[in-house]
């Protein structure tokens, strides 16, 4: 990211991180139980973060196998993220492996919170929070087989604005990304920083499009993004998350006229809806590129705060998930499971209901 593009903090720590996802660490061992299998650490510029991993037998699937990164909110461990999405047993299911990052030990003790939400200058290729996040997928990758053109990101919360960056820092390493409950590359630039977080000038003025095209460098790609947003989200706004699947569908127009074509890279917009057996509504709007397959999805879930769509119903994850949303990780594994670093998977799969 550019110099210039600071945040600065108007009140503390501790109430910056009250604003984002709460959560009680107690049982944070318990409920990981069967969903991470493998631990470890990785050394950045002098901060150790801590990485938790689901990898399923090696009969589940025999070949190199996908990775998707699930990056957790404030406040949560690894844990309690593969507890609340139940990412893992999708993964066991499909497989494909999962990668739950933490945050360095000095944010842990603070909050567990990533960098990347507030303080723009630690973040950017090859340092803080994204070059830790990059590290530990390479180290996953490497370890356990894992096919280098099948990797993903998605985050919640400050996970969210954390896979915003990680696609705008690392194209060539991540295939696609999603968002949830987050905002576009950038963050606060469009308004969507947390309550007491506000932004030096310069950021908002610099467009978060072009802001993230040229963090991608001479590595820029059409990005697939898929984005989720609960519309009574009272944390990070609704309007966030239209700004975040905006933001995308632009850097992307701009990747292709960069590469001296005029039409943008998405050939349609197709609108859904439906609603989970005594759930919550949701509406589905798809961008699909010229071989129809879904470029860009934003997923609204009406009703929803600031909660995982369709995670656990069990009680500890009740303050990070709501069960009676569609199935995020769902629908992010099916739409992730369409693209690789070079283009579309054909056949392209079929959105989940």
């Amino acid at each position: 990211m550019p110099g210039k593009n600071v945040l600065t903090i108007v009140v503390t720590v501790g109430a910056a991180l009250a604003v984002l996802v709460q959560a009680s660490r107690s049982g944070s061992s318990s409920v990981a139980q069967g969903l991470i299998n493998h631990r470890g650490r990785v050394v950045e510029r002098g901060d150790v973060y801590a990485y938790g991993a689901y990898v399923p037998p090696r009969w589940i699937a025999r070949g190199p196998r996908p990775l998707v990164v699930v990056l957790h909110g404030c406040d949560m461990t690894p844990g309690e993220m593969a507890a609340a999405t139940e990412y893992s047993r999708l993964a066991r299911q499909d497989g494909f492996m999962v990668l739950y990052p933490d945050v360095d030990a000095v944010d842990a003790s603070l909050g567990r919170c990533w960098k990347g939400i507030w303080d723009a200058r630690t973040e950017r290729r090859g340092q803080g929070d994204a070059g830790a996040i990059a590290a530990m997928t390479r180290r996953v990758i490497a370890r356990w087989n894992g096919d280098p053109n099948r990797v993903y990101a998605i985050g919640i919360s400050a996970g969210g604005f954390e896979a915003a960056i990680l696609g705008a820092d690392y194209p060539d390493l991540y295939a696609a990304i999603g968002i949830h409950s987050g905002a576009p590359y950038g963050g606060g630039g469009s308004g969507c920083a947390p309550e007491g977080v506000a932004l030096a000038a310069g950021r908002a003025a610099s467009g978060p499009a072009q802001a993230a095209l040229r963090a991608m460098g001479p590595r820029a790609r059409v990005m697939p993004v898929i984005v989720f947003h609960g519309s009574s989200d009272g944390r990070i706004p609704y309007a966030c998350g239209r700004q975040a699947i905006a933001q995308w569908l632009d850097t992307d127009a701009l990747v292709v006229a960069h590469g001296g074509r005029t039409r943008p890279p998405f050939a349609a917009q197709n609108v859904t809806s439906g609603r989970v057996n005594r759930g919550r509504r949701y509406t589905v709007v798809t961008y699909t590129e010229r071989s129809r397959c879904a470029l860009a999805q934003f997923w609204t879930i009406r009703g929803m705060g600031h909660f995982w769509s369709g995670g656990s119903a069990a009680p500890a994850s009740l303050r990070f998930s709501d069960p009676r949303g569609p199935s995020a990780s769902r629908a992010s594994w099916a739409f992730f499971n369409g693209w690789r670093l070079r283009g579309p998977v054909r056949p392209c799969p079929r959105n989940p209901r």
